[in-house]
């Protein structure tokens, strides 16, 4: 049975990291590529340049996201 929901979607492989841009919810699936920073206690992360200066106008607005990662 084929599938058309996933054409032109990368297939992960297990155990690849997939995090969500804080501003968009984009998947972000290179990290190498990713923006982030910390907020709090938590590192925020940012598909783009574009999503990065979003939060930087508001960073209050889109730092309680649930699931972000906490620093230890």
């Amino acid at each position: 049975m084929y599938d058309s929901s996933m054409d032109g979607a990368k297939q992960l492989h297990l155990g690849e990291q997939v995090d969500e841009c804080d501003v968009c919810t984009a998947p972000v699936t290179d990290l190498s590529q990713a923006f982030t920073t910390e907020y709090g206690e938590k590192v925020l992360t940012f598909c783009s340049q574009k999503c990065f200066k979003r939060y930087l106008e508001d960073p209050a607005l889109y730092a309680e996201f649930q699931d972000d990662e906490v620093l230890e």
